[in-house]
């Protein structure tokens, strides 16, 4: 029997919010069907009600109908479509996890609805035994996304604190930069870092609380000196390209608070030059735009723009970006760039590609202030007007006024 494709399940998720209602039924399939038909893209109600499981038994829809669903999201094809999406929701084998009372991604996310605390302590035992990668992160994704709306929070967070596969799963796996009402950064401090005996994982919890306190209190986290007093311990060429990064981080952040970073930063700048020789693209653009963040914070965007070295990577990332490993840090260099190019009259002409996906909902506050900035450099006229009166307020209520001095 075949199953659908996460493909398939995640242009099913981005239909219904263009649509803004649910089809699990024929009056919605057929609702569905007169919107695709106004846009003069025909696909009958029965074709829909049955993608959508209304109608049994499902059937692989064909490839004329998926690039109808594509084009009505605003991708030119289905390869279009499938090329976008940085990252599937459900691993292919998710309606095949549950053999041999195994670990099982249905039976985690039913645990999960059902706020069931108990059945999730054993089946996340169970997951301990699951050596699949795909699995693992799209259990990592499930759980991040239940945790985030849960109004049982802080048990769960517990829960996932308390045993080594909820480490990986949340607090490892699943970061969450939005960090609502500062959830996961508290959690990080009352439940993980007192169960955390690895020196590195110490590392992302002191780099990630200074990180988050910087850009929304605009002040130095107190674990700045625990910061520094570990590293001093740590070797870079065991760190993980993600705490790396977050070191060099850190570092900015911390002369910049102190006022010595007008001495330093081309120092960190050169030496994250050279680190960059030795990562892929996909990687040197987080070590790109960690550094660019926290260097915005202190007003060095001028500085930037006529660092030669530094730019020489950041047009590289540009020219070679693919859609396939676009990511949020890409995504920042991005708006970078194309504001270096205002700044410095470049006649360049380029596309500026947008992050389709409905995912990345643990970054979505930067996702949108990007996307508001790199509006408001093309915007004129009333719209103009609009977006300036309300960019300010939405970066700096966000924890993402770093975008904000990007553009100006």
């Amino acid at each position: 029997m075949h199953q659908p494709s996460p493909y398939l399940i995640a242009i099913c998720q981005q239909l219904e919010h263009q649509l803004g209602f649910k089809i699990n039924n024929i009056a919605m399939a057929q609702k569905c069907s007169d919107l695709l038909a106004a846009e003069k893209l025909h696909i009958s109600m029965h074709t829909i009600a049955r993608i959508y499981g209304v109608i049994k038994p499902f059937r692989t829809p064909y490839k004329d109908t998926l690039n109808i669903l594509a084009r009505y999201l605003k991708y030119i094809d289905w390869e279009d479509f499938c090329s976008n999406q940085t990252n599937v929701p459900f691993d292919p084998n998710y309606f095949l996890t549950e053999t041999s009372d195994g670990f099982s991604l249905a039976i985690l996310q039913l645990a999960l609805a059902n706020e069931d605390f108990k059945a999730l302590q054993l089946i996340l035992e169970k997951a301990k035994k699951n050596e699949n990668e795909a699995i693992l992160f799209t259990a990592a994704e499930l759980i991040g996304a239940y945790v985030r709306k849960s109004k049982k929070q802080k048990e769960l967070l517990q829960l996932l604190a308390d045993i080594s596969i909820g480490h990986f799963f949340f607090y490892e796996c699943y970061v969450d930069e939005d960090n609502e009402n500062n959830y996961f950064s508290e959690a990080l401090v009352n439940y993980y870092l007192p169960n955390v005996t690895n020196e590195y994982r110490k590392l992302f919890v002191y780099s990630f609380i200074i990180s988050q306190t910087a850009h929304k209190e605009g002040t130095l986290s107190s674990y700045h000196s625990d910061f520094l007093a570990l590293i001093g311990n740590l070797d870079k060429n065991e760190c993980h390209f993600h705490e790396l990064s977050r070191w060099f981080e850190c570092l900015i952040l911390i002369d910049g608070f102190k006022g010595e970073l007008i001495k330093t930063w081309k120092h960190y700048v050169n030496e994250i030059v050279v680190i960059c020789n030795n990562y892929e693209d996909a990687k040197k653009a987080w070590f790109i735009s960690r550094v660019l963040k926290a260097l915005l914070l202190f007003d060095l965007r001028n500085e930037l723009f006529v660092h030669t070295e530094f730019n020489a990577i950041v047009d590289h990332l540009i020219k070679n970006q693919k859609k396939e490993v676009h990511s949020i840090a890409l995504y920042s260099i991005q708006l970078y760039w194309i504001s270096k190019s205002f700044f410095l009259r470049n006649k360049s002409i380029y596309s500026p590609f947008r992050i389709h996906s409905l995912l990345f909902q643990n970054e979505s506050h930067t996702k949108a202030a990007l996307e508001f900035a790199s509006a408001s450099l093309f915007a004129s006229g009333e719209n103009k007007t609009i977006i300036t009166n309300n960019l300010k307020q939405f970066c700096e209520r966000k924890g993402v006024y770093w975008v904000l001095k990007m553009i100006t």
